[in-house]
């Protein structure tokens, strides 16, 4: 092995070294990303409740609090 031979294998280790932790780190959620998921999972949850609430209350009682809307 020549020292030209070296030098290349060495920089392609380091290049797939660096490619491959950059691929990692970017899978991960940042901040901004789970504050956003956070967020939105409260705003699913209380529509799941109201729609629960909606099919699970009696018809009179639902008539009344749309009117009261």
């Amino acid at each position: 092995m020549n020292l030209y031979t070296a030098l290349v294998a060495i920089t392609a280790i380091v290049a797939i070294t660096l490619i491959s932790r950059y691929r990692f780190e970017s899978k991960r959620p940042t901040g901004a990303d789970t504050e956003r998921l956070d967020r939105l999972e409260t705003e699913l949850r209380e529509r799941i409740e109201t729609l629960e609430r909606i099919v699970t209350d009696q018809r009179e009682k639902l008539k009344r609090q749309i009117d009261d809307l």
